[in-house]
């Protein structure tokens, strides 16, 4: 595998991960507790941030690790697992981020 491909796999469980954290935050976390959220206030953006930093290595690493998982299933195969471990690996992060600042 080159270079490009590892950084391919490692993107596409990053977006994956940034996609399901965003999710979590602005559509699972609120349905739960009852505060609707927005994008505009300070400290929203900064909590955001704050999560984004916290899921980013969680869901390379996770993007990475899929990518190289099946090697038979041809390259959509290996991106289709990349972002489901992305995912696997940002969710439990992202959960935990949301819940321990509040959102």
């Amino acid at each position: 595998m080159t270079l490009r491909e590892h950084l391919l796999f490692a993107f596409t469980g990053w977006l994956a991960g940034v996609c399901i954290m965003l999710g979590v935050g602005f559509i699972i976390f609120p349905a739960l507790v009852g505060t609707p959220h927005s994008f505009g206030a300070g400290a929203d953006r900064l909590i955001l941030g704050l999560v984004v930093l916290l899921v980013s290595p969680a869901a390379l690493l996770g993007g990475l690790v899929g990518g190289r998982l099946p090697k038979e299933g041809g390259r959509a195969g290996q991106l289709l697992m990349a972002a489901i471990a992305g995912i696997m690996a940002a969710m439990p992060v992202s959960c935990v981020g949301f819940w321990y600042t509040g959102w």
